[in-house]
């Protein structure tokens, strides 16, 4: 078994260490002895990071730094704020169609008095070419009766429901009316359909581009007057003169329309 010996050097040296501590131990001052002081000052950081510790841990339990409470409410200012932004989003939808709707029946001065504004609630512009209102037999509204956009003929009224009707837009490839361009006694057919066109016109008919082209009544169903659009281009077809149009209404930015009583145009 080993032995530990001390040096008597350095015994002696521990011993004078010892007894220089042992001696400061006994200094005193006003805040107490010496060796008191340096624990004080030794002991002072833990205790205080302790003291913070503590501290912290009873704000959390107190319920004072509740984590779940935070969290729920930031989860009901978010529900709220999606609320209001779909509030506004309605209102703004809204203003616009009664906006839109005003506009309309300011454009129809002689025929606003018997017109029927409606909402368009759907629409399909690319197979089936209509659009849904929400208007129906119950509001009066009948079978081919003529719909306005704020620009211009949209189409005819091809289906009746209780409460609400489809609309054959002008894009349709079944879709005609009778039609003239502005200028011009001769009448032709507007024929829908992707490229909508007016046709019927006498041979070599030089019509201008851009010229309005407007209902004339004769099939009885649109009155005369209504604008359909504007000429394009021109060519003569055999014995018949055809003239590209493009259609003035756009369907796809209607959001109110007019839906005039059926059988005005002249028969």
């Amino acid at each position: 078994m080993a032995r530990f010996r001390l040096r008597p050097a350095t015994a002696l040296v521990l011993a004078c260490v010892g007894l220089y501590v042992a001696a400061a131990a006994q200094v005193r001052s006003g805040r107490g002895t010496a060796l008191s002081l340096a624990f004080d000052a030794v002991s002072t950081p833990p205790l205080a990071l302790v003291a913070a510790l503590s501290s912290l841990w009873d704000d959390v339990t107190s319920g004072r730094h509740d984590l779940k409470t935070t969290l729920g409410d930031v989860r009901d200012l978010r529900r709220e704020v999606a609320e209001l932004r779909q509030s506004n989003q309605l209102l703004a939808a809204e203003l616009a169609a009664m906006r839109q709707g005003s506009r309309l029946l300011a454009g129809l001065p002689t025929l606003s008095e018997n017109a029927s504004v409606a909402q368009v609630v759907a629409r399909d512009l690319f197979v089936t070419h209509t659009m849904v209102l929400d208007r129906g037999a119950r509001h009066g509204v009948a079978l081919d009766a003529p719909v306005l956009g704020e620009t211009g003929v949209l189409g005819r009224v091809d289906r009746v429901y209780g409460a609400s009707c489809r609309v054959q837009l002008l894009t349709h490839p079944a879709a005609a009316a009778a039609a003239r361009p502005v200028g011009f006694d001769a009448e032709g057919l507007l024929e829908g359909g992707d490229q909508p066109r007016l046709t019927g016109l006498p041979p070599y008919t030089e019509v201008s581009a851009e010229t309005a082209v407007v209902t004339t009544g004769s099939e009885g169903i649109y009155p005369p007057g209504l604008l359909l659009g504007v000429t394009g281009e021109s060519h003569t077809e055999g014995l018949f003169t055809s003239v590209k149009v493009i259609l003035a209404a756009r369907p796809a930015e209607a959001i109110v329309v007019a839906i005039l009583p059926a059988g005005r145009g002249q028969p």
